[in-house]
């Protein structure tokens, strides 16, 4: 994956440290040896017995890298296909810092803003028609090669990125003329995008759909406080929010993704690859208290213990994951700890000092995600005139959310993140005609 990717992951920083930059330091690499590597070679001449029980379970339940790795669907009929190369790549950088320097700039002040918003949109029509065109496939299917490990090419994901962002400037720009139906239309699409990249599974793209749904829903949020917005165009967005909910992605795929990237990261452990599992910053650390030649050999020598407590411990957080982030964290503490109290034992170091500690801020990602989207639904609900629009149990807090009403205005809070204004968002009442 390319390092624009990166610079932006600021949401789930330690989760695209320990994923997407561990891919691009394998670019260089030759893919087919990894590909091999997602064969399990090593695990599958373990003697050890509870890891051969282990590997026999996850095959059942399709979560080995071979049987992660999905088969494409023509390309006429896969959503996906249309980020393949969407911008150049030789502009792509210079497009993402440009579009994230527009968007931090948020509403445009001045007509000066507003050309200078529209002046780089007008190049991307092309793109920005090819993707909404796109839109009504009935799949979406990444090229996610799980065989690869860390060094799978994610680089479409740029594009994805690249693709919401155009949307959100429209959206600004649209709602700066006035046009408010351009607008939301526009934060529609960028919502469906940003959904469809969530529901990839892969961890770093689950994460990266939320950080891209945040900023999606930061820009709605300007839209609704600068623009007059009609109710048939907040009805029309409920409808695609209420879409989206109703197909939100399972906590528990992502980590059974995550099992998959961890099961191959144990076979370069095996063949005395650790450093390549290893950001820069973690190698400087481990080098600070181990010879990390003898540190490879051990652990290597020591993968199949290692890898049998990745494993469990897994199992643990992917059944834990079917509960609700609230019902589930006690439970989830507990394991941390456990985690934490052994980043010393070199028989588990590559659990508990390179793959585990991806696990918490994870979870607590898909539950801020999850909670900003329902908060979003409650305040539409609550604006259109719903008689119950405060129903809805927060998945991060176990509470409900509260609407309070000043004038002609709504505000929703009990959100548990900082999304809003304030820790809450904030939009007008939308009457029903007479």
């Amino acid at each position: 994956m390319s390092r624009s990717f990166l610079a932006f992951g600021i949401l789930v920083h330690y989760l695209l440290s320990t994923g997407c930059q561990r891919a691009s330091q394998h670019e260089a690499l030759h893919p087919s040896p990894l590909e091999e590597l997602g064969k399990l070679p090593g695990v599958r001449r373990t003697l050890l017995p509870a890891l051969r029980e282990e590997l026999a379970r996850i095959e059942e339940e399709g979560g080995t890298p071979e049987l992660m790795t999905p088969r494409l669907p023509p390309a006429d009929e896969n959503l996906a296909a249309v980020f393949h190369e969407l911008f150049p790549g030789d502009r792509l950088e210079f497009l993402l810092a440009k579009s994230r320097e527009l968007l931090l700039s948020g509403f445009p002040v001045d007509d000066a803003a507003a050309r200078a918003i529209q002046e780089f949109l007008h190049p991307l029509e092309v793109q920005q028609k090819a993707v909404r065109a796109a839109m009504h496939r009935p799949k979406s299917v990444f090229p996610i090669a799980y065989t690869a490990g860390f060094a799978a090419d994610l680089r479409f994901a740029d594009h994805v990125i690249m693709a919401t962002r155009m949307e959100l400037l429209q959206a600004l720009l649209s709602a700066y003329k006035r046009e408010t139906g351009k607008s939301l239309e526009s934060i529609g699409v960028a919502l469906r995008i940003s959904h469809r990249l969530s529901q990839a599974g892969h961890p770093a793209l689950r994460f990266e759909g939320a950080r891209l749904r945040r900023t999606v829903l930061d820009t709605l949020q300007e839209v609704f406080s600068h623009g007059e917005v009609l109710r048939e165009e907040v009805a029309k967005l409920r409808e695609v929010m209420k879409n989206i909910l109703a197909t939100w992605p399972e906590d528990a795929d992502t980590w059974k993704a995550a099992r998959a990237l961890g099961l191959h990261a144990y076979e370069l452990v095996r063949i005395g690859r650790l450093f390549d599992l290893l950001t820069d910053e973690e190698a400087k650390m481990l080098s600070q208290e181990y010879d990390l030649r003898i540190l490879v050999e051990r652990t290597r020598t020591q993968a199949d213990q290692d890898e049998l407590y990745y494993l469990t411990q897994m199992r643990q957080v992917i059944e834990l994951s079917r509960k609700p982030y609230f019902a589930r964290k006690s439970a989830l503490d507990r394991l941390v700890s456990e985690w934490q109290a052994r980043r010393a034992d070199e028989e588990v170091l590559v659990a508990c000092r390179i793959l585990l500690p991806m696990v918490e801020p994870g979870q607590l990602a898909q539950a801020e995600d999850h909670a900003n989207m329902l908060a979003w639904a409650v305040a539409l609900n609550a604006a259109l005139g719903d008689r119950n629009p405060a129903e809805a149990v927060n998945p991060l807090t176990g509470e409900k959310y509260w609407v309070e009403s000043s004038g002609e205005w709504l505000y929703i809070s009990g959100i548990g993140t900082d999304l809003g204004r304030h820790g809450a968002i904030e939009i007008p009442r939308f009457p029903s005609p007479k």
